[in-house]
């Protein structure tokens, strides 16, 4: 068994580079099913044509924001004893994503604070970043980590 990191062991201005990750067609329709997330700039190529502010269909920002969030439990909770989300704040969604184009994530601790002698919160910053080095999303995440291993859920 691997051994994780407890909160002690984590510390300020880690930080982390994603493998980039391509977003599909499938992945919007799959999101769909899942979601009801049907808004034509989503899913109707005409639509998001005529649209002012894309060129092409975009990700849904809540699908960008789970893309994010598996590119944090990447970097930083599947090295934790054990993680647990504790919530995102300041979510900003900076520039549409389409079918096709390729992001990775760049994470870094941004913050450490003790909520109680069980549990401490890691604050993340995610950034979603695209092939163009530009930054789509932000995130600003709460990760609660143990403050001891707990062999009985350890990996």
């Amino acid at each position: 068994m691997t051994a994780r990191r407890t909160f002690a062991e984590f510390e300020e201005d880690e930080s982390y580079v994603t493998e980039g990750r391509t977003v599909t067609d499938s992945d919007v329709r799959m999101f769909v099913g899942a979601t009801g997330s049907t808004d034509p700039i989503h899913v109707d190529r005409e639509y998001a044509d005529a649209h002012p502010l894309v060129d092409d269909v975009v990700l849904q920002g809540t699908l960008l924001l789970g893309i994010a969030d598996g590119f944090l439990v990447d970097a930083v909770a599947s090295d934790a004893a054990l993680a647990m989300n504790l919530g995102h704040r300041n979510v900003r969604y900076l520039a549409p994503v389409s079918p096709g184009d390729t992001v990775h994530g760049e994470v870094a601790v941004t913050g450490l604070r003790e909520r109680n002698e069980e549990w401490g919160v890691v604050e993340c910053r995610v950034e979603l970043v695209d092939a163009d080095d530009e930054t789509v999303v932000v995130d600003d995440h709460d990760l609660l980590v143990a403050t001891a291993a707990n062999p009985a859920v350890d990996r």
